[in-house]
């Protein structure tokens, strides 16, 4: 069974706008037709794509650690699974 990818040109635009005012770097996990997307928000492309979830995760945790930054796990259906924040101690 094929998957159809959720991660279109409307979503990416609409978390384009949700990123104009936010100071927190985020990473979304976006399921794509055969494996999973690390796309930051603000951005229509994805910066890396993995054949598992948990290699996205992963990805995305490291980068976000380094930062103020939260990472959004979606389901293949698109609604928010999980959220994994990070913040840097000044």
């Amino acid at each position: 069974m094929k998957h159809r990818s959720i991660y279109t040109a409307k979503l990416g635009k609409s978390l384009a706008e949700q990123a104009l005012g936010s100071a927190v770097f985020k990473l979304h996990i976006i399921s794509g037709d055969t494996n999973w997307r690390v796309v930051p928000e603000g951005r229509v492309k994805a910066m890396r794509s993995f054949s598992t979830i948990d290699q996205a995760i992963d990805f995305a945790k490291n980068l976000a650690s380094k930062k103020t930054g939260q990472v959004v796990v979606h389901e293949r259906n698109g609604n928010v699974k999980t959220r994994i924040s990070y913040a840097i101690a000044s």
